[in-house]
């Protein structure tokens, strides 16, 4: 019994994570996705006269960035998040969050 008890715990908490992840994940996307339509315009606008150069790092620092945070943080193994960490997760998502009102 207590075994589908942690079993659900588990589940609930990887819900509870991704949630934040989802959301962190589609922000970066648009992010690198800004960087990459302001170095395409560069390149058909200024790139010619090569003018307006402040674009191209600022472009690439919009491109690259969030791909080298996002690789980062999802190759981290779970061994690398503490049990402190893990606590604190698990009491900042209850299990009443994701439960709805049942008649």
């Amino acid at each position: 019994m207590e075994s589908n008890e942690i079993k659900a715990n588990e589940k609930h908490n990887r819900r509870c994570m991704t949630k934040p992840c989802l959301v962190i994940f589609f922000l970066s996307l648009l992010l690198s996705i800004a960087g990459f339509f302001m170095l395409g315009w560069w390149l058909y606008k200024y790139h010619p006269t090569n003018s307006q150069l402040w674009m191209v790092p600022f472009g690439f620092i919009l491109f690259l960035t969030p791909l080298i945070v996002w690789l980062s943080l999802t190759t981290i193994p779970d061994s690398c998040i503490s049990e402190i960490d893990k606590e604190d997760i698990s009491k900042t998502c209850q299990p009443n969050d994701l439960e709805g009102n049942s008649l």
